[in-house]
């Protein structure tokens, strides 16, 4: 069984900007991703995919690993994920590598715990599920949720919801982006269909977090602060 490692790296970061990029601690934010799946004993060939030069030449200076150029209509802002990997999927396809599972982790959800991409894998691996996926525990129920109607008025999401306090719902989960593997088979199937985590096919395998630094996601300036003080509260 072959085993795709696949690290997106969109460039047109617009939050924070060149984000990918942006030096933490003597490194780029991607490279905590890069070495953690370059650690990784299970995953065949890594991979970085952008559209960005810049990002790409800031890989190859500091890393040993392969990075290859994604199509501008799969790096759009309202491009599906699905798209980046099957066109690294097709890439390596065509060098007569052909991957059983690939697994997705996002450049900007940086701190893994060690061993835990591997443990990933192993479960689906030994398992008939389509997909493994870390996730975390959503601290919000969705039924209090509110949204701002077209009179501009704040009202329910949901209707008739009797329970008011948080503990009388049940557990929800959130996808971290932090390692997705899935079976390349479920890819090709899904292609073109757009709807949520289609991709991820109808039996997922959830690696709960044992702790909210793994399922950060650095979007902003503040998750970038929050990040640096993980880094030194943790001596990661």
């Amino acid at each position: 069984m072959k085993v795709l490692g696949v690290i997106p790296a969109r460039g047109g970061s617009k939050r924070v900007k060149d984000k990918n990029i942006l030096p933490i601690k003597g490194k780029p934010l991607i490279g905590y991703t890069i070495e953690d799946a370059l650690s990784s004993k299970l995953m065949d060939k890594v991979v970085v995919s952008t559209d960005s030069d810049k990002i790409a030449g800031v890989v190859k200076e500091v890393y040993d690993i392969e990075v290859i150029m994604r199509p501008a209509e799969y790096a759009k802002d309202d491009s599906p994920i699905e798209e980046a990997l099957l066109h690294a999927h097709e890439y390596f396809a065509k060098q007569d590598f052909l991957a059983d599972i690939v697994v997705w982790m996002q450049a900007n959800v940086p701190i893994r715990k060690e061993g835990m991409i591997d443990q990933v894998i192993e479960k689906l691996s030994y398992s008939d599920a389509d997909s493994c996926v870390t996730c975390c525990v959503s601290q919000e129920p969705v039924e209090l949720m509110k949204v701002i109607n077209d009179q501009g008025m704040l009202v329910p999401l949901q209707n008739n919801v009797k329970s008011i306090r948080w503990q009388e719902f049940p557990k929800r989960y959130l996808l971290d982006g932090s390692i997705v593997a899935l079976r390349a088979d479920n890819l090709y199937k899904t292609r073109g269909i757009r709807r949520a985590h289609i991709y991820l096919g109808e039996k997922v395998i959830p690696m709960v977090q044992e702790e909210s630094i793994y399922s950060l996601e650095v979007d902003t300036p503040h998750e970038l602060k929050l990040f640096d003080y993980y880094l030194e509260r943790y001596k990661l």
